[in-house]
C-alpha cells in the first residue's frame, strides 16, 4: 500500500527502506494485467457511422440531381418563351401591316354611319401646360439627402451648438 501513496505529508522527505528490501519489492510487485486491444470505436458505432455518411451522400447526390433537372427544365421553358414571344412580336408587326386605314374609314362611314365633325361641332380646350423639367444639380441633391437624413440633421444640430 505504501508503494502506491506516494503523498508526503509536511516537508520530511520518507526514509526508504533498505536496498535488499527494495529490490525485493521491485521483485514481488504485481504484474499488471495484459491489455486487451479494443477499437477505438466498437462495431455497432462504426457501422451506424457507414450508414449515416452512405446516407448524407445520397442526400447530397439526390439534391444535385434535382437542381439539374430543374435546370434542364428551366432551359426547356426559357427556349419555349423565346419562341413564343419572337411569334408574338412577328404577330403584332403582321397585325400592324394588315390594317388600312382607309378600309378603317370606309367602314365608319358606311356600316356605322359615322363622319368627321363639323367645325361648329368642334370645342377647343386650353389645357395648362403641367409637364415640365428642372434641371438638378449636384449641390441641390446632397442638400435634399441631407436634410432628409436623420444623421444630417442630427449633425447640423450638433454644429449649431458648437461652436
Amino acid at each position: 500500500m505504501e508503494n502506491y501513496n506516494r503523498y508526503v505529508y509536511g516537508s520530511v522527505a520518507p526514509k526508504l527502506p533498505p536496498e535488499s528490501e527494495r529490490h525485493d519489492a521491485r521483485k514481488q510487485a504485481p504484474k499488471a494485467a495484459p491489455r486487451l486491444s479494443q477499437p477505438s470505436l466498437p462495431k455497432v458505432q462504426m457501422i451506424f457511422c457507414v450508414i449515416f455518411m452512405v446516407a448524407v451522400s445520397f442526400i447530397i447526390l439526390y439534391r444535385y440531381s434535382v437542381i439539374s433537372e430543374l435546370s434542364n427544365r428551366m432551359g426547356v421553358l426559357t427556349k419555349e418563351y423565346n419562341t413564343l414571344r419572337d411569334e408574338n412580336r412577328m404577330l403584332k408587326v403582321e397585325i400592324e401591316k394588315s390594317i388600312n386605314l382607309n378600309y378603317v374609314k370606309e367602314i365608319a362611314e358606311t356600316k356605322l354611319n359615322m363622319h368627321k365633325p363639323y367645325s361648329y361641332q368642334l370645342v377647343l380646350v386650353d389645357v395648362p401646360k403641367s409637364d415640365y423639367n428642372v434641371v438638378v444639380n449636384q449641390s441641390y441633391i446632397e442638400e435634399a439627402t441631407k436634410n432628409a437624413s436623420l444623421l444630417g440633421k442630427i449633425m447640423d444640430t450638433v454644429k449649431a451648438i458648437l461652436p
